[in-house]
């Protein structure tokens, strides 16, 4: 490969949203190095609960935002309508969310600060901050993602990894760290992270929209408007509750809630199962993490394919979108296959060697590999089955996982070889039942019938059909 060819790789969307995700996994890691470094101990565990409850709520329920978003706004984009009432109704969805979890926080607060967060009640103000510079930052990912554009949604990734980095390095030199300083500063990353994707890709690219709206356009001859016809008061995504919390989006929240219990699972029944074992238990926990890693390239290739499914199906393009499953499905599964080779041949010696781990076989680390690579092709199901309206399969998808991982979690035998049998039947489950929802991709999907209530596009022109690009 030459040095121009690496250049082009290198600029390319999905090279660039990879290596920006690499910075935001550095940027937690980092949190937990640190985390452990605090000589007060119960102040080092509410630390790390913080970051756990943060996520899980952040990724857990604006990840669905971010979907919902991408996919109602490219839509918009695809068939023509105006965006700006997809933009307002996700700014009411992104309120409303951010309600519902403070109200949650608030009320769980005495059992949260009695339980994991270790009787500190200052990280109550951290955790409600973190809430909502994620719901701020998936908000403008999916308005980014939404519009493809990739470059900025890469930016508010790399602002979000280097606005952790570089203040959490500082406060370690500076020798002023503590627990409630950590906090403060990974709740408020996601803020510049928000503000860096606003102010220089979706402002100006809302301005060029203003002004272009202003230009007016002569009319058609025979076009049947009419000048001075007044806006309609309600637009068509949808009054009262549904312009808040829409069908479709309590689909894609309730799907994420599920995809962080079936990728947290295993390890959380093998630790649970394993209270007499400590060492055991921890070797797991750190195994089922390694073997996860595959999974930081889920989140680039669902940004990136959402959009553009999306366009292919309200066109009525089923073939790029088949093309797209079918490439996507079968790279995603080889990538998968070989970090399962190379955890078979390494990890055992990673375990060893960098987290004092052992008790973990290679055949175990192929398995949930392979576990792994399941849930990667996920990340192309998942953004067909958004893309093509059909959102209510997502979490039925992700429901059939979760319970057959739960069966073999506490299935009774060997605690070890459970959570492994789990990391492995608890993705297979995701993809049938995802598989299965796909079923019968052909033209007559081009009729789009969303679950928010909004009403079905027309019927398109079908001169001229338009592919979708593939990644």
């Amino acid at each position: 490969m030459t040095l121009s060819a690496i250049r082009r790789f290198a600029k390319t969307p999905s090279a660039m949203m990879t290596a920006s995700v690499l910075l935001v996994a550095i940027g937690g890691y980092l949190f937990l190095i640190l985390a452990g470094d605090i000589k007060d101990k119960p102040a080092a565990a509410a630390m790390a609960s913080m970051y756990v409850l943060v996520n899980l709520i952040g990724q857990g329920v604006f990840a669905g935002l971010e979907l919902e978003t991408s996919r109602s706004l490219s839509r918009a984009v695809a068939v023509g309508d105006d965006i700006v009432p997809v933009m307002r109704r996700a700014v009411r969805h992104t309120a409303a969310l951010f309600a519902i979890c403070c109200l949650f926080v608030v009320a769980a607060s005495p059992i949260l600060v009695a339980g994991p967060l270790h009787k500190e009640w200052v990280l109550i103000p951290p955790v409600l901050i973190g809430t909502f510079s994620y719901s701020l930052s998936y908000l403008v990912r999916g308005l980014l993602g939404g519009q493809q554009l990739f470059a900025g949604y890469s930016a508010t990734l790399v602002a979000e990894g280097m606005s952790r980095i570089v203040p959490f390095l500082a406060i370690a030199v500076l020798g002023i760290g503590s627990a409630v300083v950590y906090c403060a500063v990974y709740s408020c990353g996601l803020f510049f992270s928000a503000g860096i994707g606003w102010y220089f890709w979706l402002r100006p690219r809302l301005a060029a929209q203003r002004a272009e709206a202003r230009t007016p356009e002569p009319a058609a001859a025979g076009s049947p408007s009419t000048p001075g016809t007044p806006e309609p008061t309600v637009d068509a995504h949808g009054s009262g509750l549904r312009s808040w919390l829409s069908t479709g989006l309590l689909f894609l929240v309730s799907a994420a809630l599920l995809t962080q219990l079936v990728a947290n699972l295993p390890a959380l029944g093998a630790s649970s199962r394993l209270g007499a074992h400590p060492a055991t238990a921890t070797a797991f926990v750190q195994a089922a993490t390694l073997s996860r890693i595959p999974l930081l390239l889920v989140g680039p290739v669902t940004a990136l394919l959402l959009p553009r499914l999306t366009a292919a199906g309200a066109i009525g393009d089923m073939r790029a979108v088949r093309t797209t499953v079918r490439t996507g499905s079968i790279g995603m599964l080889g990538l998968g296959a070989l970090a399962g080779a190379g955890l078979g041949v390494m990890g055992p010696w990673v375990l060893k060697s960098f987290f004092n781990a052992t008790g973990i076989s290679a055949l175990s680390l192929v398995l949930m590999a392979i576990g792994t690579a399941g849930l990667m092709a996920v990340g192309v199901l998942q953004p067909t089955l958004i893309g093509l309206g059909r959102q209510r399969h997502v979490p039925i998808a992700w429901a059939v996982g979760a319970i057959a991982m739960g069966v073999a979690v506490v299935w009774p035998g060997d605690p070890v070889s459970a959570a492994v049998t789990a990391s492995l039947v608890g993705p297979a489950g995701v993809v049938l039942a995802m598989a299965f929802g796909l079923r019968g991709l052909r033209a007559a999907d081009a009729r789009f019938t969303p679950t928010d209530g909004a009403p079905s596009d027309p019927v398109l022109p079908a001169a001229e059909p338009q592919a979708a690009s593939n990644v």
